[in-house]
């Protein structure tokens, strides 16, 4: 709960200053003639959708399980993710197009001067916002704010753009006016590759993909030190939202009793959810040791260190 909080207030607070900010550059760029900035504006209002798709994963992510979904809810936060990652998209393209229209339909020069000022203001504040929902991401190894972490940061190199190609047009006059759209145009080239990589992500994700290989094989560490643990296999990681969920069976020794192995198997579900809190749920399948369910990988004491992801 105390995740999903710290969460959702970093969220709020960036939904409040793109907000402020949108407004201020729309207007701007609409007064001082700049369609960079109102560009740029339209870009930080666009994250007010994005914010409130967070916002609304984040809170059905953390509802408990019920009788409709025995599973839990989240993968409401890969959804919301995969929305971000397509509204971005979106947006990006638009941008391109815009910027391709304009070259050719060609336009008057901006008041360069007051617009640096506006973006100037926006691009010191939303790189600040990128840091702190960045560190607030990482520290709550959370996918789905890290996403809108990179949002703040596209907005921040959005504003950037602008401010090269104002500066451009103030000291260059009347010949440089073409910066303005041109920016936009490589800006837009970039928001669609970032935002693409963002809805990829979100498609993996949904499509239960396995997370990347470190995060799996540092999972993996702690089952055979686990005391009473001869071997394992089938072991499998699948992402649920922002977190993730692991599956596996264990082989223990044939002769102990069943209440031995169950306790053992606790062991290994206890140290895997005490070493990472992102992980959600451990499925443990206590198998006997013997010849007939032996399996020649991830045997205790080193034997057979091959991987067993999907076997």
């Amino acid at each position: 709960m105390a995740k999903s909080s710290t969460a959702i207030q970093i969220t709020w607070i960036g939904l409040s200053l793109n907000l402020l900010l949108g407004m201020l550059k729309v207007t701007g760029g609409w007064v001082f003639q700049s369609k960079a900035l109102v560009a740029d504006g339209a870009h930080s209002l666009l994250d007010l959708l994005t914010d409130i798709a967070v916002l609304v994963g984040l809170s059905l992510a953390s509802k408990p399980e019920d009788a409709n979904h025995l599973y839990g809810h989240h993968k409401f936060a890969s959804f919301a993710k995969l929305l971000v990652g397509a509204m971005l998209l979106v947006f990006s393209i638009s941008l391109v197009v815009a910027a391709v229209w304009d070259f050719r339909a060609g336009g008057g020069a901006p008041q360069a001067g007051p617009a640096i000022v506006l973006a100037l203001v926006s691009l010191v504040f939303k790189e600040g916002l990128f840091w702190w929902t960045r560190a607030v991401a990482w520290r709550l190894k959370s996918d789905l704010v890290m996403a809108n972490a990179w949002h703040h940061r596209l907005d921040s190199i959005s504003s950037l753009g602008v401010v090269v190609a104002l500066v451009g047009v103030w000291l260059g006059g009347p010949a440089w006016v073409f910066l303005d759209s041109a920016v936009t145009l490589v800006l837009g080239g970039y928001l669609i590759f970032e935002s693409s990589k963002i809805f990829l992500r979100a498609c993996s994700d949904l499509l239960d993909a396995a997370p990347e290989r470190a995060i799996i094989e540092d999972l993996r560490e702690h089952i055979l030190p686990t005391p009473g643990v001869v071997a394992y296999h089938d072991f499998r990681v699948r992402r649920v939202g922002d977190l993730l969920e692991v599956d596996l069976h264990l082989q223990v020794d044939p002769e102990i009793s069943v209440e031995a192995g169950h306790a053992i198997a606790r062991a290994v579900k206890t140290r895997m959810l005490e070493k990472h809190p992102e992980v959600s749920k451990v499925l443990v399948h206590v198998e006997p040791a013997n010849r007939e369910h032996i399996m020649n990988r991830g045997l205790s004491g080193g034997e057979g260190a091959e991987s067993d992801l999907g076997k």
